[in-house]
């Protein structure tokens, strides 16, 4: 790439184009979440039969660190270069690849040194960092495929990683090399992914160029943005210690299981919020595009998101104990409250949260982060000993009204749009289905058929009742469904596009 050179992905979009692009970024990320998740599984499945319960452990103790590795080196700079109008420049993606390639290898160098005095746990987290230098090799590029919503490109990455993760685990371990198996595998995901990168991305592997002032703008709304994935991870973490302190650890796998059970909608859920940031900051020039799809969003969101988490709900007494055994017929209470709250907060966020980011209001976003935590933990901690795993559901519903509050007030303030009002027949169709369901699935036995019977009824109860109060409403989002899974198969309008 020459020096400040713009990318001809990059080009403006026509109405039309944008449209396509976002829906089929829609399909391909939740399809492709649902794939990584049962590739993940299956190959846990095979893995755990040879390694034991503190191999792991390790694993997970290393898995941390990445984590808080990435959270750090990312810096939410690439989010700064997403939503600003303007392409980023050669120079400027150069000077992002040194800023984070510098920041990982620090990191990877730290951790070696570390893992001396603390032996085995210490060097399988070291093996772990290091795979963090070639996670900052893609980012100049996942930047740009972003911002032109080319997500069949960007998938293409991601499981090529998984794929190769997985194969290197399963062939490493059943080998016998045991935990050391797992962790080299996160370095071949993170190689694979850099390799793949350079590929499927015009401009290939970024040249790291230490020129940091070019970046220094991005910096504020960077740590505001990261400051806001922070406050998520803390969260789920200090809820994790504060369940198993509180109410056992017993509670805590309660949680655990059902936290996993709630990963399918919360799928759908991440592919809109990805897409829907770049897509907002296409349009957050526009006020009417702009206030034409927030309320899009929230209403097609409010039944699409309803219809999969009634249908959840009104299972839970028979699938959870049918698919894990009765010993964990208790995680079920905590989906309703779940499902509640994602019906609630994830419409109004799906709609509102990247337009937020986009015109650079990430105060509002952090803000409604801090208090939806600090709800979660008021609302859970008081009735856990009376309650049970299932003040873990109450708390996530009441924390979702706070969040879905504060983001409602920041959008609306700038746009003349309905987010609450819509939600109001999905919620109580839903909330009324659901019941019903959740009363099959009891009187059934508690069985994976009963399950399935109750989460059938509750399926069709929403169904109908939403047909009958707003029909255009489900014809709208059976049509954004339809034309999601379209313009995914359909051939991309120019070479080189998708």
């Amino acid at each position: 790439m020459n020096a400040g050179q713009t990318h001809g992905e990059d080009e403006d979009l026509s109405d039309s184009e944008l449209k396509r692009r976002a829906k089929a970024g829609v399909f391909v990320v939740s399809t492709r979440g649902l794939v990584i998740l049962l590739l993940g599984f299956a190959g846990n499945v095979v893995v755990a039969r040879l390694l034991d319960p503190h191999d792991f452990g390790l694993v997970a103790i290393g898995m941390s660190f990445v984590l808080f590795a990435g959270l750090v080196s990312d810096g939410g700079l690439g989010a700064g270069l997403i939503r600003r109008k303007e392409p980023p420049s050669a120079d400027e993606l150069g000077a992002l690849s040194a800023l984070q390639l510098g920041g990982t290898l620090a990191m990877t160098a730290i951790a070696a040194a570390v893992a001396v005095p603390l032996g085995r746990v210490g060097w399988v987290t070291a093996v772990m960092v290091a795979s963090m230098p070639f996670v900052a090799l893609q980012f100049p590029g996942r930047i740009l495929l972003e911002r032109a919503l080319l997500y069949r490109r960007l998938v293409a990455v991601e499981m090529s990683q998984v794929l190769c993760f997985q194969g290197w685990a399963i062939g490493t371990v059943v080998a016998g090399f045991g935990v050391w198996g797992l962790a080299t595998a996160t370095v071949v995901r993170a190689l694979t992914g850099a390799v793949v990168m350079a590929f499927v991305c015009p401009a290939g592997l970024v040249r790291p160029l230490p020129a940091f002032g070019l970046i220094k703008p991005l910096i504020g709304f960077g740590l505001r943005f990261q400051a806001v994935n922070a406050t998520w991870l803390l969260r789920d973490q200090t809820l994790n210690l504060c369940i198993a302190a509180v109410g056992g650890v017993t509670q805590l796998g309660l949680w655990a299981l059902a936290k996993r059970l709630m990963e399918m909608p919360y799928l759908i859920l991440q592919s809109l919020w990805r897409v829907s940031f770049p897509t907002m900051s296409r349009l957050s020039a526009d006020e009417t595009h702009t206030r034409r799809l927030v309320q899009e969003a929230v209403d097609i969101t409010s039944v699409g998101m309803g219809f999969v988490l009634t249908t959840l709900a009104g299972s839970a007494p028979g699938l959870v104990p049918g698919l894990f055994g009765t010993q964990w017929r208790d995680a079920a209470m905590v989906v309703p409250g779940a499902c509640l709250g994602l019906a609630v907060g994830g419409a109004v966020s799906v709609a509102t949260q990247g337009y937020l980011y986009a015109i650079g209001d990430v105060q509002a976003v952090l803000r409604a982060s801090l208090l939806q935590a600090v709800t979660w933990f008021a609302v859970t901690l008081p009735l856990l000993a009376p309650l049970g795993v299932a003040s873990v559901g109450l708390g996530w519903f009441a924390s979702a009204v706070v969040e879905a509050t504060v983001l409602g007030r920041a959008t609306t303030r700038r746009l003349p749009v309905s987010l609450f009002r819509p939600l109001l027949a999905p919620v109580l169709i839903g909330v009324g289905s659901s019941a019903l369901g959740w009363a099959v699935a009891a009187r059934g036995g508690g069985t994976l058929w009963s399950g399935i019977a109750g989460g059938g009824c509750s399926a069709v109860l929403f169904a109908v009742g939403m047909t009958v109060a707003n029909r255009r409403l489900v014809r709208q989002t059976y049509g954004f469904a339809a034309g999601s899974v379209r313009a995914a198969l359909s051939r991309p309008r120019r070479e080189g596009e998708q």
